[in-house]
């Protein structure tokens, strides 16, 4: 099974790099960082299983992930764009038959700088924990 966990967020903003963080705290998976969600990710998750897409999250809670639905874009694509756009772009253009999941991680500190507060380094710590729970469960049924 193919997996590919996504971080996005700015790293000099402090808890808003937290996904990358997450994708330090994995293994087993595929990874790729990114400032920001692009549509040119469409094609490249066409290729797995299972999609995480990683984000800091400024609403208060534990991490959290979300099945992504995937609906066409509502107004002109930009440079940036939503999970639910890029997995709909993905299925109708190019095949995309996977499961893809929005993991979404509570974090305060929006601040110039590098490093993650306290709070944000224990939600990553969480965050990396419920996704590789969540492929453990996965590979179980699978078997």
């Amino acid at each position: 099974m193919r997996i590919l966990a996504i971080a996005s967020g700015n790293t000099l903003r402090r808890d808003d790099g937290v996904a990358h963080h997450v994708l330090d705290l994995l293994d087993g998976v595929e990874k790729r960082a990114a400032l920001q969600l692009s549509i040119e990710l469409a094609q490249e998750i066409a290729a797995f299983d299972t999609v995480f897409f990683l984000d800091a999250d400024v609403n208060e809670g534990a991490p959290r992930l979300v099945p992504v639905d995937a609906f066409p874009a509502r107004a002109a694509l930009t440079h940036r764009s939503q999970a639910a756009e890029i997995v709909y772009l993905a299925r109708s253009l190019y095949g995309f038959g996977g499961a893809a999941w929005l993991c979404r991680i509570p974090v305060r500190d929006f601040g110039y700088g590098e490093g993650l507060s306290p709070e944000a380094h224990q939600s990553a710590q969480q965050a990396a924990a419920l996704i590789l729970d969540e492929l453990a469960q996965t590979s179980a049924c699978e078997r």
